[in-house]
């Protein structure tokens, strides 16, 4: 579980003290899948930084199951908007970075970067070069690389932004299909409403900056969802309602 209690974050710019994040708090039970929304510029990033221990926060404190956070640690997962692949190693070799570090023995080495490669649709493409894949498949081996370290929670930071329409909305059936099959912990910013309501348990809406809660919405869709979901008027008319929300 990741608990985040009070947290605040204050930056010096230009000889003037930034408040990006204040007196923030809220909890990720275990297997939940929660996604934040909330205005451009209002400290999403930042508190996903301080959550994978990228940064210092200024105030309170971020527990996962009852440790504090201080740096970076093997137990949180961090998948960016850029696909941050090797790009001097194969979509095999991306993935067995993590359990090669951990000096996972190779023959459980080799059932790990197997077990990615298939739930991430890559298997036939496992001794492709990034740069040889296409954007969505360059995400999806970056997020494959990141559960083969086994981490506690996933971090996931706009990681569809830079695709285009149709590789995006394939995507979030690829990474809703990969939540039902595995039930990771996931923490995920967007933009996106519609994305967030698609994918999560339960949307969180921030403040502008320096960023709160506003709200927290259960999501009251079932599992397993299709997009076809989207298209249902009371996904609209929940979808109008948090983005009220966001504009007010």
């Amino acid at each position: 579980m990741l608990e985040v209690k009070k947290l605040s974050k204050v930056y010096e710019s230009n000889g003037r003290k930034v408040e990006a994040i204040n007196d923030l708090s809220f909890r990720v039970e275990d297997k939940q899948f929660i996604a934040l929304v909330g205005p451009s510029g209002c400290g999403k990033t930042t508190f996903l930084k301080i959550a994978a221990g990228l940064l210092e926060k200024t105030d309170g404190e971020i527990l996962l199951d009852g440790k504090e956070i201080s740096g970076p640690g093997q137990d949180r997962g961090m998948v960016f908007q850029n696909f941050t692949l090797f790009p001097w190693l194969t979509v095999r070799e991306n993935i067995g970075f993590g359990p090669t570090l951990r000096e996972v023995n190779s023959e459980e080495k080799q059932k790990i970067v197997e077990h990615y490669l298939r739930i991430t649709g890559l298997t036939e493409f496992a001794d492709f070069y990034p740069k040889d894949l296409s954007g969505g498949m360059q995400q999806r081996a970056a997020i494959g690389r990141t559960l083969a370290n086994n981490p506690k929670i996933l971090l996931m930071d706009e990681p569809f932004g830079s695709l285009d329409t149709q590789t995006r909305s394939q995507m979030q059936e690829f990474l809703t299909k990969l939540w039902e099959s595995d039930h990771q912990t996931i923490v995920f910013v967007t933009h996106d409403v519609n994305e967030a309501i698609f994918l999560a348990d339960k949307v969180c809406v921030l403040s502008k900056r320096p960023t709160k809660i506003k709200n927290v919405y259960d999501v009251p869709f079932p599992r397993p969802r299709a997009h076809k979901i989207k298209h249902a008027p009371e996904f609209f008319t929940f979808a109008s309602k948090i983005a009220k929300e966001l504009e007010e």
